[in-house]
């Protein structure tokens, strides 16, 4: 029964998506991020994540602590506070890059210790544990996870992270879930990438960028994503002197932060039937499906 609902999913949105003139930010143009304790707020099991704090020192060694009521979740790394450039106001600041352990997804409480000294602790609101990106393409696919799980945060935001580093060229991606019918709007639709930058917003005002489908059943809602092309963007920082990152691969030698676009966060803020949001820690298991279509604008 539920490959057949996939498949006539799959038949619906070949059948509604048609070509529209569209436009879309891109490149290393991307307003800097908030100031916070933990960048970025979302991330998944060997992400690396940076923690600030006006405690820390260069050079020290400093053990964190992962903590999550939503499952077994209580594991540790450990690492050593550096100084870099902080993306929000482009000052070097004492931090510490670490790698997030293997958790159960859902709002994650973090506890930073120096010499068995808890130094500093942040609540479960500033950090939220989902899962590994999904692999797309820019050639014609269907993506078919049938027992998809997606991290929730504390307010009720679905995570779900793509990894679009071998898409260069202009394609619609359109995803939705059979089995966990949440439905939204476009206000509900934000993307981010690993380093916390806000990439894109749902504009209404750009035709063609994105298009919604209303759901039937067990199914969500649709939502339908035109990415514009990237190659320029890649010869860009293999040719232009100022897009080199010799001293450091997030800034470029001119001195603007170098943004990766190779994994993107969507975060989708919707209701469920009952019209509560969901409960934070892990989805239930659902059937995702992402299809790619390489759709070329003039």
């Amino acid at each position: 029964m539920r490959t057949s609902l996939a498949a006539l999913l799959i038949t619906t949105i070949a059948m509604l998506l048609g070509p529209q003139d569209a436009t879309a930010g891109c490149g290393c143009d991307k307003a800097p991020p908030p100031r916070v304790s933990i960048r970025p707020f979302v991330a998944y099991a060997d992400q690396t994540i940076s923690i600030f704090h006006s405690s820390l020192s260069e050079g020290r060694k400093y053990d964190v602590q992962f903590e999550t009521a939503y499952g077994w979740g209580n594991a540790w790394s450990r690492a050593k506070a550096i100084k870099r450039k902080d993306f929000a106001d482009r000052q070097r600041k004492n931090q510490i890059r670490v790698r997030v352990p293997n958790l159960p997804f859902g709002p994650c409480k973090v506890t930073v210790w120096e010499d068995g000294r808890r130094l500093a602790t942040f609540t479960d609101d500033k950090l939220t544990i989902t899962g590994r990106p999904l692999q797309v393409h820019e050639f014609t696919e269907a993506v078919n996870k049938p027992t998809y799980r997606a991290g929730v945060d504390r307010f009720g935001t679905i995570y779900i992270p793509v990894d679009v580093s071998q898409v260069s060229n202009a394609t619609r991606f359109t995803g939705a879930a059979l089995g966990f019918p949440v439905t939204f709007g476009a206000v509900d639709v934000v993307m981010y990438n690993e380093q916390g930058f806000l990439m894109q917003m749902l504009d209404p005002k750009s035709p063609g960028l994105f298009d919604l489908y209303r759901g039937e059943g067990d199914i969500s809602d649709v939502l339908s994503y035109w990415r514009h092309e990237f190659r320029t963007y890649k010869e860009q920082h293999r040719w232009a002197d100022r897009f080199a990152t010799s001293d450091d691969e997030e800034w470029h030698d001119d001195g603007t932060p170098h943004i990766e676009h190779d994994r993107v966060v969507v975060a989708i803020t919707g209701r469920m039937a009952n019209g509560y949001r969901p409960a934070p820690g892990a989805t239930p298991p659902f059937q995702l499906i992402i299809m790619s279509d390489p759709e070329e604008r003039n």
